[in-house]
């Protein structure tokens, strides 16, 4: 049997009780923006997500995310990539805070500076993942950006 981090902790729990601890967060922001240049990367994190509930539009362009952004749509919160062709992640974060101010976003690398994470954090990520992470290290971002959101 498969085993999974504990969502708050760093006890090993079976996958079955994991998703069914994930399933039972009250997860009020569903409809989730994913920007990642890796198809690979892209897909494996949209079935994760989609796992835990969220609706998920998953973009390996941040271009077309952004344009994605700005047509009527119900995105809730913003996860990407920050090293990437094009625009960066922290263009994306720049883009996102001049039109949607805010819309919570979460930037994930595996390859960022404490300079880069303070950066970042200047200009209003709400969160920072470092790669690699774990299902348990995602959903707490999340579950951290959801209760600052509600409060």
């Amino acid at each position: 049997m498969s085993r999974k981090a504990n969502l708050r902790e760093n006890k090993i729990i079976d996958s079955s009780e994991f998703f069914k601890r994930v399933r039972h967060l009250n997860l009020r922001m569903k409809n989730l923006l994913l920007i990642d240049d890796d198809p690979g990367v892209l897909r494996a994190l949209t079935l994760l997500l989609k796992a835990f509930g969220y609706t998920v539009e998953a973009f390996t362009s941040p271009l077309d995310a952004i344009a994605y952004l700005r047509a009527p749509n119900r995105i809730e919160i913003v996860l990407s990539d920050l090293r990437m062709p094009g625009l960066s992640g922290e263009d994306v974060l720049k883009q996102v805070r001049a039109e949607f101010v805010a819309l919570p976003v979460i930037i994930m690398s595996g390859h960022a500076t404490a300079e880069d994470m303070a950066r970042l954090k200047s200009l209003g990520s709400n969160a920072f993942i470092p790669k690699p992470f774990t299902p348990a290290q995602l959903m707490a971002a999340m579950a951290d950006i959801e209760s600052t959101m509600a409060a």
